[in-house]
């Protein structure tokens, strides 16, 4: 039940690095900054409500993480055959670059939505 003598808020927690809210389908925008809070209490309703939030992975992260699969990039100083000609690339790797500047074994950095997540209300 939302009483009218308070206001809503989301709370993410903790957020590595940044993240976008979304309430019953309205952009409340991007939250990049702590506290990781954005006051709902317009959007929210009695019945059911929506919240979506979007994080994105550090590109580190992603980076030795494709350390996993096989390199396909450059070798011997020469760009990569399906790259070249446009065609599939051979390995589940995302990213393309042409050095190996991480192994898959270094540390991962802290990334995404860390939580805890809530609802806070505060007396108006």
């Amino acid at each position: 039940m939302i009483e009218k003598d308070k206001r809503y808020y989301l709370d993410l927690g903790k957020v590595c690095n940044m993240a976008r809210v979304k309430v019953n389908g309205i952009d409340k925008g991007v939250l990049w900054t702590a506290p990781w809070q954005i006051d709902i209490t317009e959007l929210i309703r009695e019945e059911e409500n929506t919240i979506e939030i979007e994080v994105a992975n550090l590109w580190i992260n992603r980076l030795i993480g494709d350390e996993n699969e096989p390199w396909d990039g450059v070798a011997d100083g020469k760009w990569p055959e399906w790259l070249i000609n446009g065609t599939e690339r051979p390995t589940r790797r995302y990213t393309f670059t042409t050095h190996r500047f991480y192994k898959k074994d270094d540390r991962l950095y802290e990334s995404g939505l860390l939580g805890p997540v809530m609802i806070k209300t505060l007396k108006k």
